[in-house]
């Protein structure tokens, strides 16, 4: 709990003066004496006692100076800040109740004062009493919208109750109110995201692209906030640098997003019910080998292709795939014509915004009456083929991907729509879709 009064910068007493400048600096004992020899006449003795108070509480005298504090609040008048102090006392010592009663009587004095109600939210949290701890940390916010700590607080409790979308929410609050040097460029950038403060994530990303003009993610992050400089597919550097980063922990935050792309490839190939270990599969996008389980029963060959190694590292300890390789998956295409009898790309076309290239480079690697298996975001809005959204990913138009297939030769057999993911609390819409190269 923080306390609602400073020291006295200037005192009239040259002995006050000493006795606050030990204080200051922890000296708690040389400070109790210089308070202590005080005399009664001298026009600071009141508020020296306050702290004489507050110092016998940092020497763990708290008996006597819970009396000190009640003798100066009563001579006070009841001073707001005093009784705060003396709430933060009680409750040090487990006075939970008697702390409350103080608190309450504080902000009946001062009602626009914040950290009381951050400091009796924090009781009442201790007590398990959340809905009033969340009430004066709410109320905390609104008399002081520009501090940090409320929301932290906020976002902890929030936590504790498994509310994670409000948790996130609060955090993000709380974080974009801190100084800038405490911050991260990333995050910071993330946080208005969640916020959904756009124009300040391109902002930030702004200032991150400037200081550091060779790295990858502010470039595409700017790029998804701001709609400029829109680039048509994720760069190799930037996929890299994202996925080799995030692999120890990707499979758990896509389990905590309900993603559904295994489970949705697992759907269409049941209802195509193909003879098991008779194709010859290629993985595109394969990752951390999440759709393995689903294709191995068919293949007779399971090959996986990925940009990040370090993804391929934990596919590799999963164990179903007869190949790995780390490439960009259209070099890797164009080196191997006509050589698989399916394709999949789970999750992999929200990384590619034009797909001209990529379909075609995956029309010319399937046989003939070859499959291809894939998921997309779907895009929100019509008039556009696709568009780089603020998560960093692409949707795509469903007019677009139907023209893109067909001009390539392949004839739709499965078109499924639903949702492929959570993400701060709503659906991500997407298409799961077979087509066959008829060409």
């Amino acid at each position: 709990m923080k306390s609602g009064t400073d020291l006295k910068p200037t005192a009239e007493s040259p002995d006050y003066q000493v006795a606050l400048l030990s204080h200051a600096a922890g000296d708690f004992l040389k400070a109790v004496e210089f308070y202590k020899s005080m005399p009664v006449t001298s026009p600071d003795y009141l508020e020296g006692q306050y702290y004489l108070g507050i110092a016998l509480h940092h020497l763990g005298q708290h008996d006597q100076a819970i009396n000190v504090l009640e003798a100066c609040i009563g001579l006070s008048g009841d001073r707001a800040d005093w009784l705060g102090d003396l709430g933060n006392v009680l409750a040090a010592q487990g006075k939970y109740e008697a702390a409350i009663q103080t608190f309450e009587k504080a902000i009946a004095k001062e009602p626009d004062n914040a950290l009381t109600r951050i400091n009796l939210g924090s009781i009442y949290e201790r007590l398990q009493r959340d809905a009033e701890a969340e009430a004066c940390y709410q109320a905390a916010t609104v008399i002081d919208p520009a501090s940090p700590e409320a929301y932290r607080l906020l976002s902890t409790l929030y936590t504790r109750q498994g509310r994670a979308v409000d948790a996130v929410h609060a955090y993000c609050k709380s974080y974009v109110l801190l100084p800038l040097e405490q911050t991260s460029p990333f995050l910071l950038g993330k946080a208005y995201y969640v916020l959904g403060r756009l124009d300040e994530a391109a902002a930030v990303y702004a200032r991150w692209k400037q200081a550091e003009p060779d790295n990858p993610i502010p470039e595409h992050l700017y790029a998804a906030c701001s709609n400029l400089e829109v680039p048509e597919r994720c760069s190799d550097a930037y996929i890299n640098v994202t996925f080799d980063d995030y692999a120890p922990e990707f499979d758990a935050k896509l389990n905590q997003l309900s993603y559904r792309g295994p489970a949705l490839l697992q759907i269409l190939l049941d209802d195509l019910k193909l003879p098991p270990q008779s194709l010859d599969i290629l993985d595109a996008g394969c990752g951390t080998g999440l759709c393995a389980d689903a294709l191995r029963p068919l293949a007779s060959r399971l090959t996986g292709v990925d940009l990040s190694q370090a993804m391929l590292n934990f596919a590799q300890g999963r164990g179903p795939y007869d190949g790995l390789h780390c490439q960009e998956i259209g070099a890797f295409l164009t080196q191997y014509p006509h050589a698989y009898d399916m394709i999949a790309c789970i999750d992999t076309m929200i990384y590619f915004g034009a797909l001209k290239t990529i379909i075609a480079q995956l029309a010319q690697s399937l046989k003939k009456g070859g499959l291809l298996i894939f998921t997309t975001e779907a895009a929100e809005t019509h008039g556009q083929n696709f568009r780089l959204q603020p998560s960093g990913r692409y949707t795509h138009a469903r007019a677009y991907l139907e023209q893109v297939l067909a001009a390539n030769g392949f004839t739709p057999l499965h078109w499924k729509e639903d949702m492929l993911r959570m993400e701060l609390d709503k659906p991500v819409q997407g298409y799961a879709i077979v087509v066959r190269l008829d060409r």
